[in-house]
């Protein structure tokens, strides 16, 4: 703990001996002024709400200083927090950041008098670099479909605006005149694959080790099975896609875009379930939908719970469908209700695993994906005799033939092949 505490989080007292806000466990205070925690690591003060995690080390409270110094900032204090020295300054705020909606695409409009554009380009975001001082937020949360989150680090001279794009963003352009840089995001053109496509999806990866349980990590099973049922399906003549093909993080909505880009036929992805009940065990398989039941609701938190790395707190007790906006579709429901049963029904004829059920619930990354799609379950990693199997490579080229079989039979039904 001692090691996450340097350089990452500071002291209430340091706090106030710095800035002279006092932290206390359900508020912050400042020049007379009160933000309180409505709940564990949220703060609101005039309406607005900020992620400000808190930590106790002993009798000692801790928080992040990036993520109070905007807060500080909306308090009157004009402090920021240089993430270069991991420390706090006072400045005056020269940058105006601006997003929106424009007819069928997005715009971003940067307007800084300093200057200094400088852009960078990553597989899932686009970095700008300007001159001058941002300081109201560290993370900007989009729209969900063209900009998942802004990321927002802060030097002592320039600010850094990390711009992580949504499933449906297709290509950008930028535009700068004078102190204003302007990026406009395509929705993203969806084309139609000649060949029949399947795209896997190996679910969490990297940072995201998903559930951790038994001596084993969800993340290494998913991307075994995974793996072998691309093979399967590769040697049978289908065109398959890959999500991932080591241990790496991919965020959800590179997932998503990447399927609607292939112009996939299917999208299949590939987990192991959990549970607080070290007994429980089986499979189950996924659609979309608004999740019914506790336990399916439960599920989707789990699952969706990569959104943490991408776009900050999501409370565990908000509705799925806060998050995940309008339903896909009737026809594109049933079609993905057809291919979770395929799946299912075959692995659970082998024999392979406790027939747990088709089931629905609200996974992000079913939502922004624009074909028939489902998440498969495997089994309990929180179990352990079944997390045992899980691991076994003979049983998990068993489960990898079951989700092909079934695969090819719904396909062969929708007139494939």
């Amino acid at each position: 703990m001692l090691a996450l505490l340097i350089g990452y989080w500071i002291s209430t007292s340091r706090v106030k001996e710095l800035t002279g806000a006092r932290v206390y466990e359900h508020k912050v205070v400042y020049r007379k002024k009160v933000a309180r925690f409505v709940d564990e690591n949220v703060v609101s003060y005039r309406g607005k709400v900020f992620i400000l995690e808190k930590r106790w080390r002993g009798k000692r409270l801790y928080v992040k200083g990036e993520q109070l110094a905007p807060l500080l900032f909306q308090m009157g204090g004009n402090w920021f927090w240089d993430k270069g020295s991991k420390g706090f300054f006072r400045g005056k705020s020269s940058i105006r950041f601006l997003m929106g909606k424009v007819g069928d695409g997005y715009s971003i409009t940067i307007i800084a008098k300093g200057g200094g554009f400088k852009t960078m380009r990553w597989q899932d975001s686009l970095a700008v670099e300007v001159r001058g001082l941002y300081g109201k937020y560290w993370k900007i949360i989009g729209d969900g479909d063209f900009v998942s989150f802004v990321r927002v680090d802060q030097y002592r001279k320039k600010s850094v605006f990390v711009i992580h794009f949504g499933p449906r963003a297709g290509e950008y352009s930028t535009h700068l005149k004078g102190d204003t840089l302007r990026i406009r995001i395509r929705r993203l053109k969806l084309k139609k694959a000649e060949r029949i496509t399947v795209v896997i999806d190996p679910g969490h990866g990297g940072r995201d080790a998903g559930a951790v349980s038994n001596g084993y990590m969800e993340k290494d099973i998913n991307l075994a099975v995974a793996l072998k049922v691309a093979e399967i399906l590769r040697r049978r003549g289908y065109r398959v896609i890959m999500t991932r093909t080591r241990d790496e993080y991919v965020s959800l909505a590179a997932r998503a875009r990447l399927a609607n880009r292939s112009g996939a036929h299917i999208f299949v992805s590939i987990h192991c379930n959990a549970s607080r009940d070290p007994k429980a065990s089986g499979m189950e398989t996924y659609f979309l939908s608004e999740s019914r039941t506790s336990h399916e609701r439960a599920v989707a938190i789990l699952e969706n719970s990569a959104l943490r790395y991408d776009i900050g707190y999501v409370k565990e007790n908000e509705p799925v469908g806060a998050i995940l906006g309008d339903m896909l579709q009737t026809l594109l429901l049933e079609r993905s209700y057809t291919l979770a049963l395929s799946v299912h029904s075959t692995a659970v004829d082998m024999g392979l695993a406790k027939d747990r059920g088709v089931k629905q619930a609200g996974f992000y990354v079913l939502k922004w994906v624009m074909m028939p799609s489902i998440l498969v379950e495997l089994g309990f990693i929180t179990n352990r005799g079944e997390a045992k199997k899980l691991a076994d490579e003979g049983y998990q080229k068993k489960l990898a033939r079951a989700i092909a079989l079934g695969i090819e039979k719904y396909l062969k039904k929708q007139g494939g092949r």
